[in-house]
């Protein structure tokens, strides 16, 4: 009983099969007449033919067309690191991180750290390949700088230098007098 139903559906699908392949063959085929084309509207109304692109043109618009943030965020992460690992130890910029590891203050290390990150990062920039890559670079520039931005460490004099500053409170109450 299983092999006659398996049977059965194993010539079904084989006809099927013909009755396609002679379908495509017979629509393919151009010595036979072509099918009557049917167009919604009429030639005369129609202004020029649309311009098909080339194959070329169609590979550059995929290549340039964005596949999402996550994506071309990761691209461009990858460029970047690619650069930065091709350009961290050139001679001055390492001479330039080792004197900043060296500075005797806070100040000082980074003061050396900025000109350290700014020499990094142009020459990343100059090496760049996209103007999309310089200005990820510029990101990572602008965030690196921000970091060594202290700007409690050392506030400006206040505008109003003439005002007494504020006592200090007291954490405990006085303590009463001591009878005599």
């Amino acid at each position: 009983m299983v092999r006659f139903f398996l049977i059965a559906v194993a010539m079904r699908i084989a006809t099927a099969s013909l009755f396609a392949q002679a379908a495509v063959s017979s629509s393919t085929n151009p010595q036979e007449s072509p099918a009557p084309q049917i167009s919604p509207a009429s030639p005369q109304n129609e202004g020029p033919a649309p311009r098909i692109p080339a194959i070329e043109e169609l590979d550059q618009a995929f290549k340039q067309t964005s596949l999402g943030k996550a994506v071309d965020e990761a691209r461009l992460h990858a460029q970047w690191r690619e650069l930065s690992n091709r350009i961290i130890n050139d001679r001055d910029l390492v001479e330039a991180r080792a004197r900043a590891g060296k500075a005797k203050t806070d100040l000082e290390k980074r003061q050396r750290l900025r000109a350290y990150y700014t020499t990094f990062y142009d020459r990343m920039r100059s090496e760049a390949g996209s103007q999309e890559l310089k200005s990820y670079i510029d990101t990572h520039k602008t965030q690196h700088l921000a970091l060594l931005a202290q700007n409690r460490v050392r506030p400006s004099p206040a505008p109003a230098a003439t005002a007494s500053p504020k006592p200090k409170p007291r954490l405990h109450p006085p303590e009463p007098p001591l009878p005599q």
